[in-house]
């Protein structure tokens, strides 16, 4: 194997291992004659040098006129252990603020109309599957409108995807013109249940899969799916 290879596996730059390889070969001169050996301008030479002297490979002498001398190459060897040395030291404190968990659920955020509905038809890569859902169909008109609702049901139900729907006590009594919204329909693979009371929803959460999807109201205006099994798995069971 090449002796550059090797120095880039010990982490020099490719002007690094050159310049360390001319220095080597001269034993001691000055920064221009490195320079020319190496084949590399001499600014970047000479701020090179300076690295190998750091580093403990090269010393720098100045009488009248700065040279640069290589120490032996076993000094390499020390380097090596020096850095190995560092890093025993400073594992400690890197596990300290490291976290591995098993599993880190996904989260994906959306802005906009256009967030909200990639959010709102993540469902439709379902088939012959059923979706969970809180519904407060006032919040999904007003954000989505009727136009786009009643296409987004067509999707669904051509997929064969039920949703299965908890809505806010009063969408009891909405208008039965419109109960293609509101309430349960077979044709539209549709089972709705009303939520007591004394419950509020103003927030779409549907549960599906592995994944949890959420819409706000347009007062708070965010949207975001989650993947988890264990999550989605629970907010399933609300619906049992």
């Amino acid at each position: 194997m090449e002796i550059d290879t090797l120095l880039n596996k010990l982490g020099f730059s490719d002007n690094k291992a050159k310049i360390y390889q001319a220095i080597l070969s001269l034993g001691s001169a000055p920064a221009s004659t490195i320079a020319q050996k190496a084949g590399i301008v001499r600014s970047t030479t000479y701020k090179i040098l300076e690295e190998l002297a750091s580093d403990g490979l090269v010393e720098m002498t100045d009488q009248g006129v700065k040279k640069f001398t290589a120490l032996h190459p076993k000094a390499l060897i020390t380097l090596q252990e020096n850095k190995k040395s560092t890093l025993e030291r400073l594992l400690p404190e890197l596990l300290g603020i490291y976290s591995s968990p098993k599993f880190k659920p996904k989260m994906r955020f959306y802005e906009g109309e256009e967030g909200k509905k990639k959010v709102f038809e993540d469902i439709l890569s379902l088939h012959n599957d059923i979706v969970y859902t809180f519904s407060p169909i006032e919040q999904v008109l007003s954000i989505f409108g009727k136009t786009y609702s009643r296409h987004f049901m067509e999707k669904r139900t051509k997929n064969k995807i039920w949703r299965h729907a908890l809505r806010p006590a009063i969408d009891i009594n909405k208008n039965t013109g419109e109960w293609e919204f509101y309430g349960s329909d077979e044709k539209l693979m549709r089972q709705v249940r009303f939520l007591p009371p004394k419950i509020k929803c103003d927030t779409l959460i549907q549960i599906y899969a592995n994944k949890v999807a959420v819409i706000a109201s347009k007062k708070e205006d965010y949207a975001f799916i989650i993947e988890s099994k264990e999550l989605a798995e629970l907010m399933k069971q609300i619906f049992l």
